[in-house]
C-alpha cells in the first residue's frame, strides 16, 4: 500500500518536472498528517530535505504540541529543522488583513529568506489534491473564470506542492497503515472560515448526491489547466499579431 503511494509520487513528480534527486528541499511541516506522510516520503526516497516550521501562536498549548511533535519528527529522521513564532494577531491588526492572510503572509516571506540564506533550491508544502478541489469550488462560486478553475499549481516559482495527486482520505489512509504519529488542527472542525464551510459542509453534502465528486473535479482540474495554457497561447499570438498588423 504504501509502495503504492510512493509509485505515484515518484511518477507526479517526475511528470511535472518539479525537483530532482540533486535539490536541497526545504519543507514546510505543520505537525498534520499531509506534511508529516511527504517528510517520510521524501526521506524513504533519499531525497535532500530540511523541515520549517511556523508556530502562529494561534492555539495556545495545541500550537506548542504541533512545534514539539515537528522537532521530534526531525531527529527522528536525522533532518534539521527551522522554527519561527509569530504573533499572527498584531501582525494582522497592524497590516488590515484577515488571520489566513496574515498567517499565509508571514510564513511564505520566512520560507522564502530561508531558501535563499541556506542554499534550497524549492520550498516545498503539503497541499493535497482535496485541498485543490476545495479550492477550484471556492473559486467557482465566487466567479472567478478560467483562471480560478486552475486550482492550485505543482509548481510556482520556487514553491512546489508534490501531493497534489492524492486526497486527504488517501494520505490518512497511508499514514495509519505505516502508524505515523501526526496532529490534528482542531480548528479545522470549525466553520469560521470559509475554506472549513466548504470542506466540513458543502462538499460532502455533494458527495451524498455524486459519490465520486472529489474525483471528478481533480479529473476537470486537469483540463482545465490545459484548456487555460490554450486560451492564454492565443490571446498572446492575438495580441502579436495586432501589434504587427498596427506596425
Amino acid at each position: 500500500m504504501y509502495m503504492q503511494l510512493e509509485k505515484k509520487f515518484i511518477d507526479f513528480v517526475n511528470s511535472q518536472n518539479l525537483f530532482s534527486a540533486t535539490d536541497r528541499l526545504l519543507v514546510a511541516v505543520s505537525g498534520g498528517v499531509d506534511s508529516v506522510l511527504l517528510c517520510h516520503l521524501l526521506h524513504t526516497l533519499n531525497y535532500d530535505f530540511a523541515i520549517v516550521h511556523c508556530n502562529f501562536s494561534l492555539r495556545g498549548k495545541e500550537s506548542d504540541g504541533d512545534a514539539l511533535l515537528v522537532k521530534n519528527l526531525a531527529i527522528s529522521l536525522g533532518k534539521t529543522v527551522y522554527e519561527n513564532t509569530f504573533d499572527t494577531n498584531s501582525y494582522a491588526e497592524e497590516n488590515k488583513l484577515s488571520t489566513q492572510v496574515a498567517a499565509r503572509e508571514l510564513r511564505y516571506e520566512y520560507f522564502e529568506m530561508l531558501r535563499r540564506e541556506n542554499n534550497f533550491d524549492f520550498i516545498l508544502t503539503a497541499h493535497h489534491g482535496s485541498d485543490n478541489v476545495e479550492t477550484v469550488t471556492m473559486n467557482f462560486f465566487k466567479g472567478s473564470g478560467i483562471r480560478g478553475l486552475k486550482g492550485i499549481l505543482p509548481k510556482q516559482g520556487k514553491v512546489i506542492r508534490p501531493l497534489l495527486f492524492a486526497t486527504k482520505e488517501e494520505l490518512i489512509e497511508h499514514a495509519e497503515a505505516i502508524k505515523l504519529d501526526y496532529r490534528e488542527d482542531s480548528s479545522n472542525a470549525s466553520d469560521k472560515y470559509t475554506r472549513n464551510f466548504f470542506r466540513n459542509t458543502i462538499l460532502p453534502q455533494i458527495e451524498k448526491v455524486y459519490p465520486t465528486a472529489e474525483q471528478n473535479v481533480l479529473s476537470s482540474i486537469e483540463r482545465f489547466q490545459d484548456i487555460l495554457e490554450i486560451y492564454e497561447d492565443s490571446i498572446a499570438k492575438t495580441i502579436s499579431g495586432l501589434k504587427e498588423a498596427n506596425g
